[in-house]
């Protein structure tokens, strides 16, 4: 059964698969990942100030933040969120790893879950 999404969250979607299968990753997991950070949204700022897609934090990020207002271009920001999952997973072996590390320690309860169900989803629409 094909998921209900808009037609500015399946763009979002085609250009996560593209930048996923640049990096060798799975298509769904990344978009899995965005699901849950931003329903696939990519205009969202958290109350704490990330951004995007991917939901980017930190100080390294400053200068991608800036690029992502200069120009509103959202792929740049997927194009890092990507990437980041990207790097997360050559560092820690796996995306189950990956995942652990990729969200707030606090949210481990129930994040990994949650994208796990996303990817399930993605993945079954993909072959259906």
């Amino acid at each position: 059964m094909p998921i209900n999404l808009s037609p500015a969250q399946r763009a979002t979607q085609t250009r996560i698969e593209t930048m996923a299968a640049f990096f060798g990753l799975d298509p769904d997991w990344c978009a899995a990942v965005a699901m849950v950070e931003s329903s696939l949204g990519v205009a969202q700022k958290s109350p704490t100030g990330c951004l995007g897609v991917f939901q980017l934090s930190g100080i390294a990020m400053k200068d991608l933040r800036l690029a992502m207002e200069a120009h509103d271009d959202d792929r740049i920001d997927i194009a890092c969120g990507v990437a980041f999952l990207a790097l997360l997973k050559r560092r820690w072996g796996s995306e189950a790893a990956a995942i652990r590390h990729y969200c707030d320690p606090k949210d481990l309860g129930f994040y990994p879950a949650r994208v796990a169900r996303w990817r399930t989803k993605f993945t079954k629409e993909r072959v259906a």
